[in-house]
């Protein structure tokens, strides 16, 4: 019997899916703020694998991360979309492609 150490947060069925391919899954329920800690690890690694393979796929990812994240710290996905559009409104989208090289300081 061979074991693989995985050590991360995967999504919900997971563990039935592995049962289905006739493994035995070893898992445990997290508490509130070890969860919270494994979303963020999460996070970092969605973005990680977004950043090397460029896929909309792993954006999906990272937005449900986010949508977790959310959820936890007592936001949840509404209020969530609410600040985003609300910063869009202060300070605009990313939509211009506009990328800031410098500022001069015309007080000094």
């Amino acid at each position: 019997m061979t074991v693989r150490e995985v050590n991360k947060l995967v999504r919900d069925r997971v563990p039935g899916i592995i049962l289905e391919n006739g493994e035995m899954p070893s898992f445990k329920v997290l508490s509130d703020e070890e969860f919270l800690d494994a979303l963020n690890d999460k996070l970092a690694e969605e973005v990680g694998e977004y950043l090397e393979s460029k896929d909309i796929g792993e954006l999906a990812d990272i937005l449900q991360v986010i949508c977790s994240i959310s959820e936890m710290i007592g936001g949840g996905q509404r209020e969530l979309e609410y600040l985003r559009d609300e910063k869009a409104v202060e300070r605009g989208r990313f939509k211009a492609q506009i990328f800031l090289e410098s500022i001069d300081d015309l007080r000094s």
